[in-house]
């Protein structure tokens, strides 16, 4: 059995449980894609920025999302109603990255909710450093990564009552994921939510 998790207390809700909110608010039917335009000017990195700035050069473009939950058959098909949107730049002059995140998609909703990271590699930790903050909740969220093989791992270090764990996958060069875990009664952490992004194209906005 999982550990429930309380949306109250969670400043990320929108972003961390979206498969969840979601399911229960969908606001139209599937297949109706209300989309803001698509950005096409993401910046580029710095010489000097450093090299592990790749490990999240996934994120650079602009995405629509996808939410799933885990089913004990395993993962759910898309949420209905309107996509999340993310997007992601070279930001600070191209020493870090910046990502935003809004749900649903500014175009279905223009008062969406929505949150953006800043992401910033410490070479002295050999750790991604980031910040989340986000207009469902009045604080600040620290977080960290760090890239191991084929997936970077995202933790929460303050506040430190919320267990949030997360992993990023790319799929290839228009696709990704990420699945955020819970723990189950053995502490041992399962697969709960995940967010699958494609990537657009700047010419949809010409279609």
């Amino acid at each position: 059995m999982l550990k429930q998790l309380a949306i109250k207390d969670l400043g990320c809700a929108s972003l961390c449980l979206a498969g969840l909110t979601g399911w229960t608010h969908a606001q139209t039917a599937p297949g109706d894609i209300q989309r803001a335009p698509v950005s096409c000017d993401h910046g580029k990195p710095h010489p000097n920025a450093p090299e592990e700035l790749a490990q999240f050069e996934f994120l650079i473009g602009d995405f629509e999302i996808t939410s799933h939950v885990m089913t004990p058959n395993g993962w759910s098909p898309p949420r209905p109603g309107p996509r999340a949107r993310w997007n992601g730049w070279y930001s600070m002059g191209g020493m870090m990255i910046t990502d935003e995140w809004y749900d649903p998609d500014p175009g279905a909703n223009p008062d969406a909710p929505r949150g953006v990271n800043v992401r910033m590699y410490d070479k002295a930790s050999d750790e991604w450093k980031m910040m989340w903050v986000a207009t469902g909740a009045a604080r600040v969220q620290d977080l960290r990564a760090k890239a191991d093989g084929e997936k970077v791992t995202m933790w929460q270090v303050y506040p430190t009552q919320i267990d949030l764990v997360a992993d990023f996958f790319v799929e290839d060069e228009d696709h990704w994921h990420r699945i955020s875990y819970v723990q189950d009664d053995e502490g041992e952490w399962q697969p709960q939510f995940k967010l699958r992004a494609t990537r657009l194209s700047c010419a949809a906005d010409s279609e």
